[in-house]
């Protein structure tokens, strides 16, 4: 046997353990992945279970405190009103109610999610929806507000009037004469007021908990497949060999 051939076999062994000990990492890391996001997820999971704070105890709002039960004194902007553009409700596009609040013991602005609404005949024309007056008090929970569809093209105006495809909270935020927190309060859909408005929250949960698992899945089925070849070719080679 040739010295080429004697040197081949250990290193095209050594490469096919490096491969398979490659596929084991990524998999590996991709469980890691979905046990983080499984952690945020059930953080978010026990908030929304805990009983309603004030919007104003809990200080300058963060993502961290998404899905926190909240309720709020104050009044709506109602001259400020945002439709938000192609929101689909059982089955039906229309818009998202969006209303600026002001909130009782800050001054401070936080924006209010108040349901859905059916788009006209035209969209030359948005729907008239009138704002509850004086104090109120509103029961809810904190969310992100919308974000840019998928595969939006900065070209595009964000919005026209009062229409908006997302909600730019800097460019809102420069509009107002009053601060404006990060987070919006989604109104429960069972609060009395705005009762001509659709409400229904969207399930606690987060796909990539699952895509990370797949994908973990994935990468150790691959390494097993090809553990399983490296072995019956050598199998193979030592029969011929004897």
């Amino acid at each position: 046997m040739s010295n080429k051939k004697v040197w081949r076999l250990p290193l095209l062994l050594l490469l096919a353990l490096l491969l398979i000990l490659a596929m084991l990492r990524l998999g590996v890391w991709q469980l890691s992945k979905a046990s983080e996001k499984q952690s945020i997820l059930d953080s978010r999971l026990l908030a929304s279970q805990q009983a309603s704070v004030s919007v104003e105890s809990l200080g300058k709002l963060n993502e961290s405190q998404r899905f926190t039960p909240v309720f709020a004194r104050g009044r709506y902007l109602s001259s400020k009103t945002l439709y938000l553009d192609n929101q689909v409700f059982n089955k039906q596009v229309g818009y998202q109610v969006i209303t600026p609040f002001v909130l009782e013991s800050t001054g401070a602005l936080i924006l209010v999610t108040r349901g859905w609404v059916p788009a006209g005949a035209s969209r030359d024309q948005l729907p008239k929806v009138a704002s509850p007056k004086g104090v109120q008090r509103l029961e809810g929970r904190l969310n992100l507000p919308a974000a840019a569809p998928p595969l939006w093209d900065d070209k595009y105006s964000v919005y026209e009037g009062a229409r908006w495809q997302y909600l730019d909270m800097q460019e809102l935020d420069a509009r107002y004469e009053a601060a404006l927190h990060s987070l919006v309060l989604e109104l429960h859909p069972d609060y009395e007021g705005d009762a001509d408005l659709m409400r229904a929250w969207n399930d606690i949960n987060d796909q990539w908990v699952a895509k990370h698992n797949a994908y973990a899945l994935q990468w150790f089925s691959m390494a097993a497949a090809f553990f399983i070849a490296c072995l019956i070719l050598l199998l193979r080679r030592s029969k011929n060999e004897r």
